[in-house]
């Protein structure tokens, strides 16, 4: 069961660092650079309490 937890925090790091790659090389092509700013950092502060949460359940 470890290795699926270990497996799934290395899952949520790699998505955490492909949307924050992606918000960068899209706002210099998109107008509403705001909107979908807000929107990327909604999911990025997701996936890192996610993360945590399951660090969290980890240890117990």
């Amino acid at each position: 069961m470890r290795r699926k937890k270990s497996a799934l925090r290395l899952i949520i790091i790699g998505l955490i660092g492909m949307v924050v790659g992606v918000t960068f090389k899209l706002n210099h092509f998109m107008g509403a650079e705001r909107i979908f700013n807000v929107g990327a950092f909604a999911l990025v502060v997701g996936l890192i309490f996610w993360l945590i949460s399951l660090a969290q359940e980890n240890k117990e």
